[in-house]
């Protein structure tokens, strides 16, 4: 009984975080609230639950998928008006305004229930906040590798139903239940500055008069780290469909026990990854040209932070060549849309999240853009 103990508090060890930090965020499922676990069947399988590998059946390859995340200052163009002219009077500007910026590609290819995927992805934040003593924080991260999964279906035998043939006869549909076990392996190297600066303190002037264009010399000062790591990721996800419905629950374990770093150069420790554990369901219906799903995730399990901040509920409506998202995560309202024309998917959206410490504290107002080129898939 002891060890059944040790193993969960193992588990449910409180990650400290005011913006909860993942590897990467898939942007379908940012318009969806977040609420993914339970789906995952994009490009972005490997970075919500590898148990998702077991629905598949057949072979499918994105090869050019740029995304393109920055700050939504358009509800708040006022602050942009004549701009003073003085450091303290832009500061009083900025003051509690999120800036974010974020362009990554993900090229992935699955086939059956292996899958595997190539990133970049850099993501940077800055806040300036306490206007009586304005501190600066800074999070920079910059990260290349890969990561490997499979899915292994201990029951059922993958997705329940079947596309229509190119004869265009009516689809099959079946019913079923499936558990699904996942497992994923990654590599990565990361640059980080993960650090809150006094803004007219000497450690920012020091730094720049210091480093005398010196680019290097002044992220150093920064407090700027690389490093290079292994991570370890774990899956569960169970399907029940009875004909055109489909529900299915799942649980993922994103870095287990937490992905250190290597530390290659700099300072300043490497941020590490936090282990993040999710879960969440999604109910779906098909009825051939037309399909929705609904689904809901409670996540981050472990994290510190207010249990109103873990509810992700979202919706998605598909039509042809056309999908429509919407979503609740931590209290904001996301929403956007796919156009898909092959050779190209274009994804839009709005999104919310919280920088602030409580639920709806301070939100982030951020904009999604992604398109994919020449993705292709095949149902076997």
């Amino acid at each position: 009984m002891k060890y059944i103990l040790f193993i969960i508090l193992f588990l449910i060890k409180p990650i400290l975080a005011q913006e909860v930090s993942y590897l990467a965020r898939s942007p379908r499922a940012l318009l969806m609230g977040d609420a993914f676990t339970a789906i995952a069947d994009d490009e972005y399988t490997l970075f919500y639950n590898p148990a998702a590998l077991g629905r598949n059946k057949g072979v499918s390859l994105t090869v050019l998928d740029p995304s393109f995340g920055l700050t939504d200052a358009l509800s708040e163009l006022d602050r942009f008006n004549n701009l003073p002219s003085t450091a303290p009077g832009i500061a009083n500007r900025l003051m509690d305004f999120p800036i974010h910026t974020q362009v990554g590609v993900f090229p992935t290819m699955k086939m059956g229930p292996i899958g595997f995927t190539l990133f970049a992805n850099n993501s940077t934040n800055f806040l300036l906040r306490n206007a009586t003593n304005p501190m600066l924080d800074i999070n920079y991260r910059y990260d290349r590798g890969f990561v490997v999964g499979y899915g292994y279906n201990i029951i059922g035998n993958g997705a329940f139903t079947t596309k229509a043939s190119r004869k265009g006869s009516k689809s099959e549909v079946s019913a079923g239940r499936r558990l699904s076990l996942g497992a994923s392996i990654k590599h990565m190297n990361r640059q980080g500055i993960n650090n809150k600066f006094d803004l007219f303190g000497t450690t920012i002037l020091s730094s720049i008069n210091s480093g005398a264009g010196n680019i290097s010399s002044i992220k150093d000062s920064l407090g700027y780290s690389a490093g290079s790591a292994w991570g370890y990721d774990l899956g569960a996800e169970y399907s029940q469909s009875s004909g055109h419905s489909t529900f299915t629950a799942g649980l993922a374990i994103l870095d287990l026990a937490s992905t250190r770093f290597t530390k290659t150069s700099g300072t300043a420790e490497v941020p590490k990854q936090d282990m993040i554990i999710n879960s969440g369901m999604a109910f779906k219906q098909d009825f051939g040209l037309l399909d929705y799903t609904l689904s809901a995730d409670l996540s981050p399990l472990n994290g510190m932070v207010g249990w109103e901040r873990k509810f992700h509920i979202g919706a998605e409506l598909s039509l042809p060549l056309i999908t429509l998202n919407a979503g609740l995560s931590e209290g904001y309202v996301s929403y956007g849309g796919s156009i898909k024309l092959w050779p190209f998917k274009l994804t839009a959206g709005f999104y919310g999240k919280e920088v602030g410490s409580t639920y709806r504290e301070q939100e982030a107002k951020r904009i999604i853009l992604y398109l994919s080129l020449f993705d292709f898939s095949i149902d076997l």
